[in-house]
């Protein structure tokens, strides 16, 4: 007896750390943040990281 189609599917799923969305892939569930998201988190830590540059820098 199949009854895998009379049953409804679970999933496991969260919110984004970042932006509070419907996470639902395995892989972002275990991150606790979406693949978007972690994109531009990554941007901005690399951003906060490098110093910023002054004009006596950019003109040297």
């Amino acid at each position: 007896m199949a009854a895998t189609e009379d049953r409804p599917e679970v999933r496991l799923v969260a919110h984004c750390r970042r932006c509070h969305g419907w996470l639902l892939s395995p892989r972002s569930v275990a991150e606790g943040i979406g693949p978007t998201c972690a994109i531009r988190e990554r941007a901005e830590l690399r951003a906060a990281g490098s110093p910023a540059l002054t004009l006596f820098d950019i003109a040297a």
